[in-house]
């Protein structure tokens, strides 16, 4: 019923671009792979452009995820190293003294080869378990990706918006300040009454008071580009001050995505981190129980001794079969298998979750919408009312509070009308970060 209700808030949008028939929705998997992956891209702002570029080459956090993949790949080495033979030189030399012999000395050196025999799988399901870290690793980097492109669309939106504020406040806290001038010297001739000009006075305060708001929101929106980009702040201040407007995005494709089930979400980034979460954690539980049976490891000595005219060489066998050791295996056991519960619930937990932030923030968007006209609506009026309170104060018809009145409406329409914009497309870009949708960057697999 809900998505429903939503469609329907919708229709007056939709009638209104195309006088054409629409085309059948498409299904909810359909609608996802027909989206942009380089979605920013729809806002058509160059300066957002370099923004999304500049976070993607130097932001921290990615190079810390960077370093974690080159540390997963490592450890992947290190596991898949641990079933191959392990060779090792050795030498040894002894001297002593007997009452026999009377002065003895020894030495011997070679090679030492040894090798465990992976009888049950417990090296393989630890290297299994490295390789499916590695990929979260990785799956962890896109979604630091998709959540770092988003914040900076974000941010870099809400400093647009700030600018708006300002520059309307701006203008209309002048309109009433002439307002006010002409008020006064009225009420210098007698024709206004101090009322009105104490009046006028807290109004145009009022609308001031807007712009110090606003310009503070700014400069944390800079400051927080500086701190997403890793940049100096002389220089994302050059880039903003390149003029822009950020296109309000009306996209009727992700309507169809309020029916969009969970299973479709796999995909995301951090729900395929989950998962190979699991898969670890599965692979390690294997690994803690094949420690219940024989251990077998192969060996081989050859090298030369004091005196021996050839070399020595020697074979062994050696079965290491665990009998009593109060528990320990039983123990990681136990907490191989709670580590596969707690990655079990966590990959649950992260396609609910990426359900319900994917569902609330296309409605979110569907209402934006509907708002956003509405008052666009709003707006047209309140300048139209504005305008006809002005010309009857000319004809003597309306007095100058009226005319007040009707321009503090229209500011505050206005106002309302760029916030409710700029919030369209912060819904925009919320519902883009929630479906998980980046240009995948995958890392170079340098090393094995």
């Amino acid at each position: 019923m809900r998505a429903v209700l939503l469609a329907l808030a919708c229709l007056p949008l939709l009638a209104c671009s195309s006088r054409e028939p629409l085309p059948p929705a498409p299904l909810p998997a359909q609608a996802v792979a027909a989206l942009p992956q380089a979605w920013w891209q729809s806002l058509q702002d160059p300066v957002l452009d370099q923004l999304v570029a500049l976070a993607l080459r130097d932001n921290l956090d990615l190079a810390t995820a960077t370093q974690r993949i080159r540390e997963q790949r490592a450890l992947r080495r290190q596991a898949a190293g641990n079933r191959y033979p392990t060779l090792n030189m050795t030498g040894s030399h002894e001297k002593g003294r007997s009452a026999r012999d009377g002065r003895d000395e020894d030495y011997f050196y070679g090679l030492d080869l040894s090798w465990e025999a992976d009888l049950f799988g417990r090296l393989g399901a630890l290297q299994r378990a490295a390789e499916a870290n590695l990929q979260a690793a990785d799956a962890d980097y896109q979604a630091l990706r998709v959540s770092l492109i988003a914040e900076v669309a974000s941010t870099y939106l809400n400093y647009r918006l700030a600018q708006h504020e300002v520059d309307i406040a701006g203008r209309a806290a002048d309109s009433q300040a002439q307002i006010a001038r002409i008020t006064r010297v009225r009420f210098d001739q007698g024709t206004a009454s101090g009322f009105d000009v104490e009046r006028l006075d807290t109004q145009v305060a009022i609308t001031r008071a807007v712009i110090p708001q606003a310009r503070q929101r700014g400069e944390a929106a800079r400051y927080a580009l500086a701190y997403l980009l890793n940049a100096q702040q002389s220089r994302i201040d050059g880039l903003l001050a390149e003029p822009a407007q950020p296109l309000a995005p009306r996209d009727e494709r992700l309507l169809p995505l309020l029916q969009l089930p969970a299973s479709s979400l796999r995909a995301r980034a951090d729900v395929r981190a989950a998962e190979l979460r699991l898969l670890a954690a599965d692979d390690s539980l294997d690994a803690a129980k094949a420690l219940r049976y024989p251990q077998l490891t192969l060996g081989a000595l050859v090298g030369f001794e004091q005196g021996a005219s050839v070399p020595a060489w020697t074979l062994s066998a050696q079965a290491l079969q665990p009998l009593f050791d109060f528990g320990r295996i039983r123990a990681g056991i136990e907490a191989g298998d709670a580590r596969r519960e707690q990655a079990w619930l966590g990959y649950q937990a992260s396609l609910v979750q990426a359900l319900r932030e994917t569902r609330s923030a296309i409605s979110a968007y569907v209402e934006g919408l509907d708002r956003q006209r509405l008052l666009d609506t709003a707006s047209h009026s309140a300048a139209s009312a504005t305008a006809l309170a002005q010309r009857q104060y000319d004809a003597g018809t309306l007095s100058m509070i009226e005319v007040l009145d009707a321009q503090r409406t229209q500011f505050d329409t206005h106002l309302e009308q760029q916030r409710a914009a700029s919030d369209v497309a912060l819904r925009w870009v919320e519902i883009y970060r929630t479906l998980g949708l980046a240009p995948v960057e995958k890392q170079r697999d340098s090393g094995g």
